[in-house]
């Protein structure tokens, strides 16, 4: 969609839903991995004591059911370095996988792993790359300025590509916790997708994935994914149209002070209708004719991606291109 650069013809005869079932997927593209600039580090915790000022609490940056997340500082000897450290409280387990998979990807559109350590309670400390402007969450549903149709159909595009990415992986990474909370902005007010806490790496045969319960946050979570045998790239899918959805509208996934309450039963029935601006931001100023255009094939996307079955959903290569 390139921040509104496309014609209105050739976006909807993208992504609109009037064509959903007569799209024929064309070979995906083929990305060549971007190359990890610097090595992974084994920080001691004596390093990540001293970066924190020992976790202090003016150093928090987050805290939620899997841990606290805190900015550091390091000396000059590891490079003047600004990272967040996470202390989870997640087992042994949950970490080393977490770590693992960082380990193995690389991407300027996810928050990277710098390194890890280990307290002297035996629990893993994760240090990754440090996010200057917070959260999307923040940006849709704070206080502050709320951003622009330009800056959030870019966001979306970063989004989809990150996604692409990790589904294209050999094997395929499924972070199965994606929404606004989880995608950080960086210095450069670009969108990246974080918190690899949840994520699982496999193909479909992958017995790990097969018996790994299933796992995300209310509002998002595919409502199809209710045994670990139904895992797969599309979960993700559906939470990325949740997230769509979200930036488009301003509205949570799930708002009790709305009826109905599940942005998806509110949003749908009015692009499947020819409604889509009914769903647009009121808090900030109507998009102008160009805008209005590639927000309507955005909607269009949003309202597949949360299809069901999930057979029925794109594939994040198909979405990515929808939002070029």
């Amino acid at each position: 969609m390139g921040y509104f650069s496309c014609s209105a013809e050739s976006a909807v005869a993208a992504c609109d839903s009037y064509n959903w079932d007569l799209l024929i997927t064309p070979a995906p593209r083929q990305h060549r991995p971007p190359r990890r600039p610097f090595p992974i580090t084994n920080f001691s915790f004596s390093d990540l004591s001293s970066a924190t000022e020992d976790f202090s609490h003016r150093n928090l940056l987050g805290k939620g059911s899997h841990g606290s997340v805190y900015r550091a500082r390091f000396a000059p000897r590891n490079g003047n370095l600004v990272a967040a450290v996470k202390r989870t409280k997640l087992s042994a387990a949950s970490a080393d996988s977490e770590v693992e998979i960082l380990s193995g990807i690389y991407h300027p559109r996810l928050v990277n792993l710098i390194g890890y350590g280990v307290d002297p309670g035996g629990r893993k400390l994760i240090v990754v790359e440090y996010m200057a402007e917070g959260s999307l969450y923040d940006l849709l549903h704070g206080s502050g300025k709320l951003p622009g149709w330009v800056e959030r159909a870019r966001f979306a595009l970063q989004i989809a590509g990150a996604l692409r990415f990790l589904h294209s992986s050999d094997p395929p990474v499924i972070h199965r916790d994606i929404k606004s909370s989880n995608v950080l902005i960086d210095s450069k007010f670009d969108s990246r997708i974080g918190d690899f806490g949840l994520a699982l790496r496999g193909n479909s045969e992958d017995f790990r994935l097969k018996s790994t319960p299933p796992a995300g946050t209310m509002g998002y979570i595919d409502p199809g994914y209710l045994s670990p045998e139904d895992i797969s790239t599309k979960s993700d899918v559906f939470s990325f149209g949740i997230l769509l959805l979200e930036i488009i509208s301003g509205r949570n996934a799930i708002d009790l002070n709305y009826s109905p309450a599940s942005v998806v039963e509110w949003a749908v029935p009015q692009i499947k209708s020819g409604n889509a601006a009914g769903i647009y931001d009121r808090r900030i100023a109507p998009p102008v004719k160009k805008e209005e255009d590639a927000l309507g094939s955005m909607a269009a996307l949003a309202a597949r991606c949360v299809r069901s079955p999930a057979e029925k959903r794109p594939g994040m290569e198909e979405a990515a291109r929808c939002l070029e």
